[in-house]
């Protein structure tokens, strides 16, 4: 399968789509999102480093509940979500949040600088995630502790399947989602999960399964021009020949049709990880 280089794509369309779907993504992640603060536990003075920050959802959360004294030093590679998690900031009066634009895993933070590591859905894209995460734990006070999310494998998230099962037939399935391999899926494998934190020095690792629903559009429409406008699917749909393109984007409407309800297209049943364990 085609490696993706996916720093380029967050520097680039990836990370100018997500800025541009930000609000629809922290919902689709709410639930998860929540679980993975109130794991983080995180308390009033507390020196939070949030890996992956995105448009700053979990980053902003993670000020107010360090108020007062502490802080939140928030690191993505890419521009435009740093721009909105910025924006965010500003408007929200978070003084307590640095955000800066780098790559996380070679990012020189200051060792044993931070009580908490963070990150939602941010650590399955590096190329090496064992050097990645041996930068990071560094970063960690002794005793200080990580909680993070990871999406599971696809036949545990049917919010990416039932679309992608219905277009593939037509025109094949996007590079870079393969489990184990830097991307969405990255993470997915639970004993590579434990292996990885093993590895890097930390203890006390507990890897739970969290299952949540995903309200991806309004209504079906909604919904699929969410799903095309993805670079992912973009590329795909852009491959094919028009005939395949117009099947794929009907089975689709097809399939996406059996998950309308009156308050939208939602998708039940979708699982993560949630990791957590100290330095």
């Amino acid at each position: 399968m085609t490696a993706v280089d996916w720093a380029a794509r967050w520097r680039g369309e990836e990370g100018r789509h997500w800025r541009s779907e930000a609000a629809r993504y922290d919902e689709i992640n709410r639930v998860f999102g929540e679980a993975l603060l109130d794991a983080a536990d995180l308390s009033p003075g507390e020196r939070v480093l949030d890996v992956g920050c995105g448009a700053g959802a979990i980053a902003l959360e993670a000020a107010r509940q360090v108020r007062p004294g502490g802080s939140v030093l928030a690191v993505d590679i890419s521009p435009d979500l740093v721009a909105a998690a910025r924006d965010r900031a500003a408007s929200a009066g978070a003084e307590e949040v640095e955000l800066v634009v780098a790559d996380a895993a070679a990012y020189p933070y200051d060792e044993e600088a931070f009580d908490v590591l963070v990150s939602r859905n941010g650590l399955m894209f590096f190329n090496d995630p064992a050097a990645a995460l041996a930068n990071l734990v560094r970063a960690l006070r002794p005793g200080g502790r990580i909680a993070f999310t990871a999406p599971q494998a696809l036949d545990r998230n049917p919010w990416i399947m039932v679309a992608g099962a219905a277009a593939a037939p037509h025109v094949g399935i996007p590079a870079g989602v393969a489990p184990g391999q830097p991307g969405p899926l990255g993470l997915a494998d639970r004993s590579l999960i434990a292996d990885l934190l093993d590895r890097a020095g930390f203890t006390a690792v507990e890897i739970e399964e969290l299952t949540g629903s995903m309200r991806i559009g309004t209504n079906v429409g909604d919904a699929v021009a969410f799903i095309r406008s993805m670079p992912m699917v973009r590329d795909l749909l852009s491959g094919a020949p028009p005939a395949n393109q117009a099947a794929a984007i009907e089975a689709v409407e097809q399939a996406l049709a059996d998950h309308a309800t009156p308050d939208g297209v939602v998708i039940q049943g979708n699982g993560a990880w949630l990791v957590t364990g100290r330095r």
